[in-house]
């Protein structure tokens, strides 16, 4: 059963990252190719007790590129359907980082530091909109106080940020690192 549920995994990666290699690197994803990878890395994720690092990194980086694309291509646009949409894919990055940053081993601690740059991120550009801050505010208490030493230097540049959303992650998360 565990040897099925890793094939199965493995063969939706696959599935994925061949679909997404379809589409010329640098350009955006046609919203039909986005939703094959969606739902394929998806798929990957929800393999019965799934704590596969690939598949919620892979989860997490194709939400978050989503919601970087939407967010590039609505700059000056003003539509609540769009910013619901990054709202959507910035909400399922951040729940697919932390899930591949707890389940993330020292084989994977480069792509881990990644995925925890990557949270910041949503956290700094994606923080304002409801309910992003508070999910990542939920997915800490899963995070090893001890993976946020690598990327103190960006927590500690941020300190005076002005959002109060923001805020609400960033000082508590500074009060337990220094606590540590």
């Amino acid at each position: 059963e565990n040897m099925s549920n890793d094939l199965r995994i493995k063969c939706w990666l696959r599935y994925g990252d061949w679909k997404l290699a379809l589409n010329p690197p640098g350009s955006d994803l046609p919203e039909s190719l986005a939703t094959d990878v969606l739902v394929s890395y998806k798929r990957a994720t929800d393999v019965a007790v799934s704590d596969n690092y690939r598949a919620f990194h892979s989860w997490a980086l194709i939400n978050f590129r989503l919601a970087e694309q939407k967010n590039d291509k609505d700059r000056g646009i003003s539509s609540t359907k769009s910013s619901s949409m990054i709202q959507h894919h910035a909400i399922a990055a951040v729940k697919g980082f932390v899930r591949a940053i707890s389940v993330g081993t020292k084989r994977w601690s480069a792509s881990v530091q990644q995925d925890l740059l990557n949270l910041l991120s949503c956290l700094f550009k994606y923080g304002e909109l409801q309910d992003v801050a508070t999910t990542i505010n939920n997915g800490l208490s899963s995070i090893k106080i001890e993976a946020w030493l690598g990327v103190l230097p960006q927590l500690l540049a941020r300190i005076h940020i002005k959002s109060p959303a923001v805020r609400s992650v960033l000082h508590p998360l500074l009060v337990r690192l220094g606590a540590k």
